[in-house]
């Protein structure tokens, strides 16, 4: 890239896209570019949990097209068969991986899910499972940081019968030359 786009580049990311922290640019396996923003560097940490509900739906994607899920109109439910509904819950059991995937599954809170109570939980998939459905209407939005991608994750688990990340790096970050962890 010349100076000149470089510059209206940056000046783009800085004007218009808050959340960009950093831009690293690999071209034929070299750093072309590589700027931080906001006060950044190539070793602070940054919340990712946006990213990780498109890696997470990419890999629902993936299942699908491998034949593990057959389609994402299938029931949530239909891959935890050991999962206790509690009494008197009527809405769970209609949750498909679709209302996960687009955030229009209904949840048993009001505006955030506990977080202490979630983070200190000993099996994750259960405790969102736990907090799926309720009252709520299927097909409002409703925004889910954690609780959907990790009943996604759980799905995942149970339809390829791998760890989420094995599978993420045999199909998805492997092909693309993605190298994951330290090194």
């Amino acid at each position: 890239m010349n100076q000149k786009k470089l510059e209206q580049l940056e000046k783009k990311i800085s004007s218009g896209y808050g959340n960009i922290t950093g831009m690293v640019v690999l071209k034929d396996g070299m750093v072309s570019y590589e700027k931080y923003f906001k006060g950044c560097t190539e070793n602070s940490h940054v919340h990712v949990y946006s990213v990780t509900k498109s890696i997470i739906s990419a890999l629902i994607g993936i299942a699908l097209d491998k034949g593990h899920i057959k389609s994402i109109e299938q029931r949530v439910l239909d891959f935890f068969p050991e999962y206790q509904v509690k009494k008197g819950e009527h809405t769970i059991q209609n949750i498909t991986i679709q209302d996960i995937l687009t955030m229009t599954a209904p949840y048993k809170y009001r505006l955030f899910p506990p977080y202490i109570k979630y983070f200190t939980s000993s099996d994750y998939v259960k405790f969102s499972l736990d907090l799926l459905g309720g009252r709520g209407k299927i097909g409002a939005f409703r925004y889910t940081p954690l609780i959907g991608p990790d009943i996604l994750s759980g799905i995942l688990v149970k339809a390829t019968g791998q760890p989420v990340f094995d599978f993420a790096d045999e199909y998805l970050f492997s092909p693309l030359d993605i190298v994951v962890g330290g090194a």
